[in-house]
């Protein structure tokens, strides 16, 4: 079955290494849908020179153009991107992001027919069947067009650690989203599993057949990580 597999560059890849990862995962043999969230700096590049489809990591959900420094969503669909990320957990740890906001850029993507990949997740303390529908109702308020966006389901205590549930834990869990999501908001959901994925474990994650992808962080500027990862799906 095809895969989504989305790379968050997250604030590395550095210019010297730019054209040669462009052509290098511009030679990766797949049939799986590829996205690649580089820097802001970066996008024009990727979207002239890249194959796959090409999405940002972040965007400001304002319409009156008077903030310096940020990008709109106008700006982006004139330069050709299709994808952004949407409420990843460093956003709302380092930048105080809240629900609200993450609701807006729903809203905003949407009605610029970008394509939102909206990450969610719980830390170890919490009570997944708890803390999961509580996020997703509160991101998806008043929300249309929900079967568009893609679901990233990333634990906190997941991202950058190298640790992450077992196989069971996140079936068990992503089948509960699912589940809910379809009840709730009538639609059938395309989820994500992302959180400490590599080269060692993307084959037990994607064997997982209700996992529709996964979405890479850190070492997704890793040109050689990215082509073993790729060759083991």
């Amino acid at each position: 079955m095809k895969k989504i597999v989305v790379f968050n560059h997250k604030m590395s890849l550095l210019y010297d290494e730019l054209y040669n990862y462009i052509e290098r995962t511009n030679n990766i043999d797949t049939d799986n849908d590829i996205i690649i969230c580089p820097s802001n700096i970066y996008l024009e590049a990727f979207i002239n020179n890249s194959q796959w489809s090409i999405g940002c990591q972040n965007f400001n959900q304002n319409t009156d153009f008077k903030h310096t420094g940020e990008i709109s969503t106008d700006q982006l669909k004139s330069l050709g991107i299709e994808y952004s990320l949407i409420g990843h957990y460093e956003r709302i740890r380092d930048f105080k992001e809240s629900a609200i906001t993450i609701n807006d850029k729903l809203i905003a993507a949407l009605d610029s027919n970008i394509f939102p990949i909206l990450c969610f997740g719980e830390d170890i303390d919490e009570n997944y069947r708890e803390e999961l529908p509580k996020q997703l109702d509160k991101y998806l308020k008043d929300v249309q067009n929900i079967e568009f966006i893609i679901f990233a389901y990333e634990p906190i205590y997941a991202i950058g650690t190298g640790t992450l549930p077992n196989k069971e834990k996140i079936k068990e869990i992503i089948t509960f989203i699912k589940e809910y999501l379809e009840e709730k908001f009538k639609t059938k959901p395309r989820i994500l599993y992302g959180g400490s994925v590599d080269s060692g474990n993307i084959e037990d994650i994607l064997n997982i057949d209700i996992v529709d992808g996964i979405l890479l962080g850190d070492l997704s500027s890793n040109i050689k990580e990215v082509e073993r990862i790729i060759n083991k799906i």
